[in-house]
């Protein structure tokens, strides 16, 4: 989903002006070229018939987020002051119309500056681009007929490429680092959230996803880019369409459901739709209250934690951490040898969830955490000491346990045919091999960490992990427990 974000500038107004070299002259008079901000001066607005033109209320105006990817990482546009760029897109199809309306152009010599925004308004929009105002009014309510009620589409039909082509531009200006897929591969989808009925039909959002084979006989889904337009975002309609998706993999029984480097928000969004799943799922409620239940028992006594703390101090790594507002001193390495990871849901869960639910097996580790938080969130302090601990030594493991050389082990890439572009296509194996680390051969004097600033590299990384990762669980339970009506029956057992 993309995320909001506006660039701070000095100085005030909308126009400004770019000194000309010859200034530097003495005695020269500086000439100068007026500039404006992208981001100022655009606004995009979607529409569905002739009067939403002019409607500014109805067809509310939003302005781009990453413009500096055709205006350059400045954002200014030469040549123009008092400049105002009006586009139009159809809220159904995408086919778009420009406006372009300033105060003054520059002088003869700085034509070339002037006509940028011109030139770069067709680079956006491409084909998309209706040049003419009659014909674009003209052909709304013809879009319009066109894409009523679409709800899943496929890209081997020619249309849906053609469209998606039209939505492009939304694609760069609004996701960030957003790229375009290619859309001649048959196994992209997109899922298209609609709003209204008939002529007043709009596209509120939409989301790219891609059918991966999974051995032997399956297909697991991928979530590409996910966009809600500006006009509709905090409404409801990121949730629909992952809801959607999620649905359909259980319905067709695909392997699982991943998304592809998703952004803090829409992983946020992620965490609490699927907990409040499992909190509907009874086997996964039946684990965690299991999980609890044992994490209660080894707290209970907390003279035999102390001790077991203390016998292993002299090797412990020391983390200070903050949850609910509560301080404590951290011991990674304090839990007892003989306890299982409370914080690593059980392998049988793991599978009946992916079956069931079609939820990952990283994304479930994400939400069992979450789960054990809720559950323990107003526990008593040596509960919830008990918890950190298990955080810092999980984190401590993920971070620092592997080297460099072991990420990627094992793996190999093999080239596969299909029935469209043989160079697209690949299979990875996991191969077993042999770790030339197991001769037993000391690692070399090069990469051994004599310097003591080292280990105060990984506490500082650490200590700020922990405290992202107890950011994240309780922006999630927050929001679940505000949503999740199932919440105050479950996380009340055993308290």
């Amino acid at each position: 989903m993309a995320l909001q974000g506006k660039k701070e500038r000095s100085g005030g107004g909308n126009d400004g002006v770019l000194e000309n070299p010859k200034r530097r002259k003495v005695g020269a008079i500086a000439d100068v070229v007026p500039f404006c901000h992208a981001d100022e001066c655009i606004n995009l607005r979607l529409v569905s018939t002739a009067g939403d033109l002019q409607d500014s209320e109805k067809a509310k105006p939003f302005p781009p987020e990453y413009s500096e990817r055709y205006f350059g990482e400045d954002g200014k546009i030469y040549g123009y002051k008092g400049l105002k760029i009006d586009l139009f897109m159809h809220a159904v199809t995408f086919h778009a119309h420009g406006d372009i309306q300033y105060l003054s152009k520059t002088r003869p010599k700085y034509e070339i500056a002037s006509l940028q925004c011109c030139f770069v308004v067709q680079e956006i929009f491409g084909n998309g681009l209706v040049e003419d105002r009659d014909v674009f009014v003209e052909n709304l309510s013809r879009y319009t007929d066109s894409f009523l009620y679409i709800v899943r589409l496929e890209f081997s039909d020619s249309r849906v490429r053609e469209w998606y082509a039209r939505m492009i531009p939304l694609v760069l200006l609004f996701i960030e680092g957003g790229q375009p897929i290619e859309s001649d591969d048959p196994m992209w989808e997109i899922f298209v959230a609609l709003e209204g009925e008939g002529p007043e039909t709009v596209v509120t959002g939409f989301c790219t996803v891609y059918r991966f084979y999974h051995y032997p006989d399956s297909t697991r889904l991928r979530i590409s880019q996910i966009l809600v337009l500006p006009p509709y975002q905090g409404q409801g309609y990121g949730f629909q369409l992952v809801e959607t998706i999620n649905k359909r993999a259980v319905e067709h029984n695909c392997y699982d459901v991943t998304m592809e480097d998703p952004s803090e928000r829409l992983q946020e969004l992620r965490d609490c739709m699927d907990v409040q799943r499992l909190l509907n799922f009874t086997p996964c409620v039946s684990a965690i209250d299991s999980a609890v239940s044992r994490m209660r028992t080894v707290t209970d006594h907390r003279g035999v934690c102390e001790d077991i703390a203390s016998k292993q101090l002299s090797n412990s790594t020391t983390v200070s951490t903050s949850l609910n507002g509560k301080s404590s001193s951290l011991k990674s390495n304090a839990t007892h040898k003989n306890e299982k990871n409370i914080l690593s849901p059980p392998a049988n869960l793991v599978e009946d969830v992916r079956k069931s639910l079609k939820i990952s097996k990283i994304q479930l580790k994400r939400c069992w955490e979450t789960l054990l938080f809720l559950q323990l969130q107003h526990s008593e302090e040596a509960v919830l000491d008990r918890f950190r601990e298990l955080l810092v030594k999980q984190l401590h493991s993920e971070i620092f346990s592997k080297s460099e050389k072991d990420v990627g082990h094992g793996k190999q890439v093999f080239d596969t045919t299909n029935d469209y572009d043989n160079e697209k296509t690949f299979i990875m194996m996991h191969i077993n091999h042999r770790s030339e680390s197991q001769n037993g051969d000391p690692a070399p004097p090069s990469q051994q960490e004599s310097d003591g600033s080292a280990e105060e590299k990984k506490l500082q990384a650490l200590q700020e992990l922990l405290e992202e990762r107890e950011a994240e669980l309780q922006a999630v339970a927050d929001k679940v427990s505000r949503r999740c009506k199932t919440l105050s029956s479950v996380t009340n057992k055993g308290d």
